[in-house]
């Protein structure tokens, strides 16, 4: 399938940033049924927008490596590369990974990589500096999966990154970390403004960074 792809603008805290999204979402849907089939990926959603925010406000990044899990249009995995990591966007859809590539193009980004891959059969053995988990824990049948893959892909000393607008489930996958491995927590929260939408347009989107004990 050919994806057809539009231009937006995002706003990041008073920064502008240029993305590209799927043009028609409700096209990109196969059975509703189907949670695989739902294009959730095609969209730059709040919490992206938040992650990605929060990054751009803060420190260089310069070498650091960066794996995004369920990368969608990879708008947080963009906004590290912009400050200086060397970004892999992961997506276990396609169509997801030809908008990720799309944006580290229009962005110029100059380390970047694609890599396909499901939770529930994954295959990298690689270990990140960051790994960034943008609204992506909620769906209950994956969360297992998501969970080892977690663990296995970052690096003792490292981070994990997750954003979501307040999700319960998301809270109690956390504290699931928590009991499986060594992790310091820090929490932030971010206001998000998405005006383009019709039903809500603004939004505080929760930061959780995890940061592996050196000796885990």
């Amino acid at each position: 399938m050919k994806l057809e792809k539009k231009l937006i603008r995002v706003d990041l805290s008073g920064r502008a940033l240029p993305l590209y999204v799927a043009a028609n979402v409700e096209e990109l849907v196969g059975d509703p049924a189907d949670p695989d089939q739902v294009p959730c990926w095609a969209e730059a959603w709040p919490a992206a927008r938040g992650l990605a925010a929060y990054f751009l406000q803060g420190p260089r990044l310069d070498g650091t490596s960066v794996l995004e899990l369920g990368a969608g249009v990879g708008l947080p995995g963009v906004a590290c590369g912009l400050q200086g990591s060397n970004v892999t966007f992961s997506d276990f859809q396609p169509l997801a990974l030809s908008l990720c590539e799309a944006n580290a193009r229009l962005h110029r980004l100059p380390r970047y990589r694609l890599l396909l891959a499901d939770w529930r059969r994954y295959r990298c053995r690689e270990r990140f500096d960051l790994v960034l988990a943008s609204d992506i824990a909620y769906e209950p049948r994956l969360l297992p999966f998501l969970k080892a893959v977690l663990l296995e892909a970052i690096k003792p000393g490292g981070s994990i990154y997750f954003s979501h607008p307040g999700r319960p489930v998301t809270f109690s996958f956390i504290q699931e970390l928590h009991a499986a491995a060594a992790f310091h927590e820090e929490r932030f929260l971010i206001p998000v403004s998405v005006p383009e939408d019709p039903l809500r347009s603004s939004y505080q989107i929760h930061i959780h960074r995890l940061q592996r004990h050196p000796d885990t």
